[in-house]
């Protein structure tokens, strides 16, 4: 019977935490159908609300993004948009109803004093399913701004913290994923949002372990001693039992410090693993 080392225990006992601890999260239901009766913001600007479930049906009125509508019905109607086939929805917009396409419909909205976030999937042969971001400045609804990132499972959630000081950084907003089993992926995607208003990507960082493995990347935010400067530390830890009883477990660590330069971090950022070249 396999047994685990302490470390491996510990990680594998907090990845599932995680998972239960995500059923409280209020996440982004991003593959999920939009239910009945709830009110959702347009992920779409000047959307046509129509009295039929076609787009040569009448116009009732024009919607813009982030309005507030209240879904009354899902329709067998389906809107073709590129490689994708999406139901109409009838909506309900201040005691009008009509009809709009689902991929007008945000998932999700996320809200500061002055940005608002919208949240929706797309699902391309290229790219696989991606969540796509659009930002808004106060009532600024013509000047939204796209942002796509990588989607490693149907679960996840959308947090926003201060910018720990960066240069020209106004907000950090973080994606983290919530696996659906042990083993998945429960890691976090960095976006930057900075002073003119672009969602910057900077990466993801992976957290995942099961039984007899486990894999975590994380970012660290805090100030260089010498210099009082903000800095960011990355760790990478890798590790897995190596015989069958967990007896011995072997990992390794790596640990880098950046900066951001206002634009980027510096140096140029990597998660590899480098093993040091041997000198005379």
């Amino acid at each position: 019977m396999k047994t685990f080392t302490q470390k491996t225990l510990y990680f594998f006992l907090f990845i599932c935490a995680t998972q239960l601890y995500a059923q409280e999260i209020d996440y982004i239901d991003v593959y999920q159908e939009f239910k009945v009766d709830k009110i959702y913001p347009l992920f779409g600007d000047n959307v046509n609300l129509r009295s039929a479930p076609n787009t040569s049906s009448k116009e009732i009125t024009r919607l813009r993004i982030g309005f507030d509508v209240t879904i009354v019905s899902k329709t067998n109607v389906m809107f073709e948009s590129g490689e994708s086939k999406i139901p109409w929805y009838e909506v309900q917009y201040k005691g009008q109803k009509g009809f709009i396409p689902g991929k007008f419909i945000a998932h999700k909205k996320v809200k500061t004093n002055t940005h608002s976030f919208y949240f929706n999937k797309k699902i391309t042969k290229k790219h696989g399913d991606q969540l796509v971001i659009r930002t808004v400045v106060g009532d600024e609804y013509s000047n939204y701004k796209e942002s796509f990132m990588q989607l490693y499972g149907s679960l996840v959630s959308a947090h926003l913290e201060d910018n720990h000081d960066l240069m020209n950084v106004s907000k950090i907003l973080k994606i983290q994923h919530h696996g659906e089993s042990c083993g998945a992926e429960n890691g976090i995607t960095y976006f930057f949002l900075k002073e003119n208003n672009d969602l910057v990507h900077i990466t993801h960082l992976s957290v995942s372990g099961d039984i007899g493995f486990f894999s975590s990347e994380t970012f660290t935010f805090t100030t260089n001693e010498n210099n009082g400067q903000p800095i960011i530390i990355f760790k990478k830890e890798e590790g897995a039992d190596v015989d069958d009883e967990g007896l011995w477990t072997e990992s390794k660590t790596m640990i880098r410090q950046f900066e951001w330069n206002g634009t980027k971090l510096v140096p140029e950022f990597s998660k590899e693993f480098y093993k040091r070249e041997k000198t005379n």
